[in-house]
């Protein structure tokens, strides 16, 4: 497996689908917070999800996008 994109080049590719509104968070935010936006978009540093790399747990992933 290769490394995870760094925050900047995973950023600038989010960037490109991320809607217009969430556009300022995305060019702001790091780390968990990118990861949380690229999963709402289907995207992913590793180019596919891995089950608890992105710090979150899979099962509570689907019931938080429903609110």
């Amino acid at each position: 497996m290769s490394d995870p994109e760094p925050d900047e080049l995973f950023r600038a590719r989010l960037l490109r689908v991320v809607s217009e509104e969430l556009r300022p968070f995305a060019r702001i935010a790091v780390g968990a917070e990118l990861d949380a936006m690229g999963r709402k978009y289907n995207r992913f540093r590793t180019g596919a999800p891995l089950k608890g790399f992105d710090g979150f747990r899979d099962d509570q992933t689907e019931k938080q996008g429903r609110k």
